[in-house]
């Protein structure tokens, strides 16, 4: 990377099974000298979270997350680094542009009910889909925040937009009436 070049930085969140890792691999091998962490692989890796919860979540250590993060992102050789994981949505990265990836509710449970999650995992992940809160989150955290759905076809174009600092009209993603509609479909879901 040329030293007067600004390293771009782009966050693609969104809650479990949206999509994200699939995108950003498949981004990192259309654009050139892009470099991709995989932000719960240095969880794991660096031990960075504290304990668990009673179902077996990680309580992660988010400061100590951001600074490792930080470090990767200077030491990374590529022109571009893309910063992929539910968590990132709660992490402030400076200089970064997020990528929200939705995902149709149905879809959201059967992709986490075919990776075996729990009962539980699934509710909250589909209450935390519906009320959009990856997008919340993100735009509390970067200037720079645009959601679509996993399957746009635009989407590597979003995402590129992004990496290259462009604004994209923001776009919020309105999932409630699926919601309303899934809670009367499926009363294990109720709250």
């Amino acid at each position: 990377m040329s030293k007067r070049k600004r390293r771009r930085i782009l966050v693609i969140t969104g809650v479990p099974g949206t999509g994200k890792t699939t995108f950003s691999d498949s981004l990192a091998k259309r654009l050139k000298h892009t470099d991709v962490i995989h932000v719960t692989d240095v969880v794991n890796r660096e031990r960075l979270f504290s304990s668990r919860t009673r179902e077996g979540a990680k309580i992660v250590k988010m400061r100590e997350l951001r600074l490792e993060l930080e470090r990767m992102i200077a030491r990374s050789k590529g022109d571009a680094v893309l910063l992929e994981s539910h968590l990132m949505c709660d992490i402030a990265i400076k200089g970064a542009s997020a990528l929200v990836l939705r995902e149709h509710l149905d879809t959201l449970i059967k992709r986490m009910e075919q990776r075996g999650y729990p009962r539980a995992k699934i509710k909250a992940n589909v209450v935390s889909e519906a009320t959009d809160y990856c997008g919340i989150h993100a735009e509390r955290n970067y200037p720079n925040v645009f959601e679509a759905f996993s399957r746009d076809r635009k989407l590597a174009g979003y995402a590129a937009a992004l990496l290259n600092g462009k604004r994209l009209k923001g776009r919020r993603i309105d999932l409630i009436p699926e919601f309303d509609t899934l809670l009367r479909r499926r009363k294990e879901l109720a709250i």
